[in-house]
């Protein structure tokens, strides 16, 4: 700065010296042409023509000194501050569709920055890779690993460096010191720290050996080390309580770390029993690679597609199913992490790219305007030796002042869309922590408002730089400057796309309608549910953990507003599935169902009809035989018109089977992932007979159920002082939160639309509103000879219907592609749905049409004795 400020300092000198000497040869020419006799007047006037044209002998003096187009351009953006400052509104408007396009632009891109582009906080991050199993040639997704299949993986595949396993969902209760607390965490091979590149800031990691005895050692996140801890670096070595057992502290890992996802705040050695590790079973767990450096992707694919299939040949019990055999994937870990919400983000950032590019096309229409009132001052500098490109140059640097201000407007408003936006975003969404602007956000913020600008400025700059300089000086104000066509076709561009994000949000509206009519199979409203483990050092026999639920249950009840309470394993919509294979007697097929263990009262509070058959009762105890419940869908699949009602099933795997048990009921089918998600049935056995660490409490209310949120735990607690309960919502808050995903991305698509409607009418109404103000004298020369206002009105609307059209027709022809790639995207609707193709168009042209309302009138209002005599 003090650089700048020393050659300003010094450039001034210079041009100070520059005119005080020319002035000084100028007078010496004067004095020696008096000296000569020649009159003073008539002296000064002979000198000046034999010196020669002073102002260019100073640009020359200038271009030896160096830098003189900086200072040309400085000059010109001088210029241009003065000629804004003299046209406030105008740059108003710019200034704001600059802030809002670009505001929008860089807060969505700050998203899928964070989400899907920003690297990985370790070491060689592109290295990472998840792996995946899959059934080839079966439409299957990707699945969890198993212990089996890991092993596999370390011992045979050469182009990885390690392979680590993790064992997300390992809960814990944290009771001794403070607030019993739930503890979100997870059980992990010892390599996994090693794979990922991270070390403790503070002690160490497990060992093979603690791994395979179980060691009761745990490491802290350094989240939860500073929230629960303090801080203190005296935590390493000393006991905590996990879930009644002690646990020594071992280490503390860095800020950075944060697998499988930053909400986990402890680990514990992966302990595998031998037999789960000889069989094809359990897969619930996630692993993750490091690959050997210099090695691709697709060379790790390649090779783990080899070693399946050798798998397959040599176990075909466990690697073979009835029409596929078990397959692989590998991808980058961070493309992996954000699968779900991948195509979700790039819709956003493909609309609000077309929102961007609407408003460049605004801000064109509105700088051609601009420029062809200034025709005649244009064309006077054309006239006296303006070159094209220093006529570019000049106008490019007067409508830098609104790049400035864009950016500056656009980061704020980015700023505080960030602050709107995130907390709607869903809670799973991948690196939500890393959404901010970033240094490469601020690139794409200054690189977008500087493009932007340029597209726009080059447009008036190239039409004045082509312009004849005698046709812009015999213009006079109310001759059609140049330029309509240029502004009529971006116009018309403005209205296409502007169809096709109305029709892409008419396609997510329909979408969305279509979802909230889905019956998820239960009744969601006035349902308080919450979450509780239970401590098997506490309650370590079936029966005890059984009879704990049951008291529980009971002092729920006990709360005036509870009319039912029940618990089951999984709750819908949670995000947690226990899904595997079932088989029934007599039959050789095998179904995948979601797997629930549930209490009789369950039902009820969940609202889930009971259609065949009876309900789980108290009296189904582990001693009495084996009962379970399917759900009508799998009765229809399997039964048809047969009622299932006595028959057995049993769980069945690969390799190992389970006990079987009688139907004694069919309930209804619920849709357990979210709304639009419809991929499994459900079984119920009695949670008396199938018992389980963790489950949800279902509360139904007569009134609003948050409202009870309180007293319900204060019952828990009076059984059980030390009982974490964790994640108490209402079951319509569930609902809600799978849904969140797809609301935002439909309220986002529909405002980008409305935007851009905005913006196109903007763009059409200045348009015409500029042409009709060019084409008064015309129209008073039609008055005058007898046309009436209506007809006047007529020649106005039909220009501006003839933009609304045009642009309407090339909007529809760019919406057919844009339609097949949102297919994948949309729920009950089709690309070809006629309300979203009539509707996009429809609006639009009405809207367009209003927008020239106002011009048609103010031109049908034209007195012809007024506008011909202002000629």
């Amino acid at each position: 700065m003090l650089g700048w400020i020393r050659w300003w300092r010094r450039r001034t000198q210079e041009e100070t010296e520059l005119d005080e000497e020319l002035r000084a040869h100028l007078a010496i020419e004067v004095q020696e042409r008096v000296a000569a006799g020649e009159d003073p007047v008539e002296a000064q006037r002979a000198a000046r023509r034999a010196f020669g044209n002073l102002t260019l002998i100073q640009e020359e003096s200038r271009e030896t000194w160096g830098l003189a187009g900086v200072q040309r351009f400085l000059e010109d953006a001088r210029y241009g501050l003065r000629m804004l400052r003299r046209t406030p509104v105008w740059t108003g408007v710019i200034c704001a569709t600059l802030a809002l396009g670009i505001g929008l632009s860089t807060a969505i891109f700050s998203v899928v920055y964070g989400v899907l582009l920003q690297p990985l906080p370790y070491p060689q991050q592109e290295q990472l890779v998840a792996l995946w199993p899959t059934w080839t040639k079966a439409g299957n997704g990707r699945f969890n690993v198993n212990a089996m299949l890991w092993l596999h993986w370390r011992a045979d595949l050469k182009q990885m460096q390690d392979v680590g396993l993790t064992r997300p969902i390992a809960n814990f209760n944290l009771t001794g010191d403070g607030a019993p607390e739930r503890l979100q965490g997870a059980r992990t091979s010892y390599n996994v720290p090693r794979v990922l590149g991270l070390n403790p800031v503070l002690g160490r990691v497990f060992t093979e050996e603690e791994q395979l005895a179980d060691a009761k050692v745990a490491i802290l996140s350094h989240g939860f080390w500073r929230r629960r801890f303090g801080g203190d670096p005296g935590v390493v070595g000393r006991k905590i309580q996990l879930n009644g057992q002690p646990f020594e502290v071992i280490g503390v890992m860095p800020p950075a770390y944060g697998y499988p996802t930053k909400d986990f705040e402890l680990w514990t050695p992966l302990y595998i029993p031998p037999d789960e590790m000889r069989a094809d079973m359990n897969y619930q767990y996630r692993a993750v690679g490091r690959l050997t450096p210099g090695v691709r992707v697709q060379q790790a694919q390649a090779e783990l597609d080899a070693l399946m299939h050798r798998l397959a040949i040599a176990n075909p019990l466990s690697f073979k199913g009835d029409q596929a055999e078990l397959g692989a994937i590998v991808e980058p870990l961070a493309e992996s992490d954000a699968l779900q919400v991948r195509g979700t983000f790039y819709v956003l950032l493909a609309a609000v790219g077309c929102l961007l590019l609407i408003g460049a096309m605004n801000l064109g229409v509105l700088l051609i305007a601009r420029a062809s009132a200034r025709s005649r001052e244009i064309a006077v500098r054309v006239a006296l030796g303006a070159t094209g490109g220093r006529l570019r140059g000049q106008l490019l640097a007067e409508v830098l002042p609104l790049a400035m201000v864009g950016i500056a407007g656009g980061i704020l408003s980015a700023l505080w869309l960030l602050r709107v936006l995130i907390p709607y975003l869903p809670t799973d969404t991948p690196r939500i922590e890393s959404i901010g602007l970033h240094g490469p956000v601020l690139l794409f913020a200054i690189g977008v408002a500087l493009l932007v600008v340029l597209f726009a400025g080059l447009l008036p700059a190239r039409m004045a730089a082509r312009e004849s300089p005698s046709a812009g000086l015999r213009a006079n104000t109310r001759s059609v400057a140049g330029g309509g066509r240029s502004r009529n076709i971006l116009v018309v561009a403005q209205v296409a796309v502007t169809v096709v994000l109305l029709f892409g949000g008419a396609l997510f509206l329909r979408s969305f309608s279509e979802l909230l009519r889905v019956q998820p199979g239960f009744t969601a409203e006035r349902v308080l549910t919450l979450h509780l483990a239970v401590t098997r050092a506490r309650f370590p026999q079936d029966e005890q953990v059984s009879d704990y639920y049951n008291r529980l249950i009971q002092r729920v009840m006990s709360v005036p507003g509870v009319t039912a309470a029940g618990l089951v394993n999984r709750l819908p919509m949670s995000g947690i599935a226990q899904t595997g294979g079932i088989e029934f007697e007599g039959r050789p097929e095998r179904y995948t169902a979601d797997w629930r263990s549930a209490t009789p009262s369950y039902f009820e509070a969940m609202g889930i009809p009971l259609r065949q058959g009876r309900l789980l009762q108290e009296s189904d105890r582990p001693h009495t035989a084996a009962v379970g419940l399917i759900d009508e869908m799998l009765a229809r699949t399997v039964f048809g018109t047969e009622s299932p009602v006595g028959k057995r099933f049993r769980i069945r795997g690969p390799s190992f089977k389970g006990p079987w048990a009688e139907i004694v009921g069919v309930v209804g089918h619920i849709r357990n992932d979210s709304p639009e998600k419809d991929e499994r049935s459900q079984v119920y056995w009695p949670e008396t007979q199938r018992t389980q660490d963790r489950a949800a409490l279902a509360v139904r209310t007569t009134g609003q159920p948050e409202l009870l949120a309180q007293a319900v735990i204060e019952q828990i607690h009076r059984e059980n002082p030390e009982q974490p309960v964790y994640d108490v919502r209402t079951m319509d808050e569930w609902v809600q939160r799978v849904m969140k995903g797809r609301s935002v991305m439909t309220g986002l698509v529909s405002l980008f639309g409305f935007a851009s409607l905005l913006l196109a009418c903007l763009g059409l109404y200045g348009v015409v509103s500029y042409t009709a103000d060019l084409r008064l004298r015309e129209f008073g020369i039609r008055m005058a000879l007898g046309a009436d206002s209506g007809h006047v009105r007529g020649i106005v609307l039909r220009h501006a219907g003839k933009l609304a059209a045009g642009g309407a027709a090339l909007g529809l022809l760019l919406a057919w592609p844009v339609g097949q790639a949102l297919r994948s995207l949309l729920f009950g609707v089709s690309t070809g749905d006629v309300v979203s193709w009539t509707a996009a168009p429809g609006i639009l042209v009405v809207v367009a049409l209003l927008s020239g309302l106002g011009p048609a009138g103010r031109a049908g209002r034209t007195d012809p004795a007024v506008t011909l005599r202002s000629e």
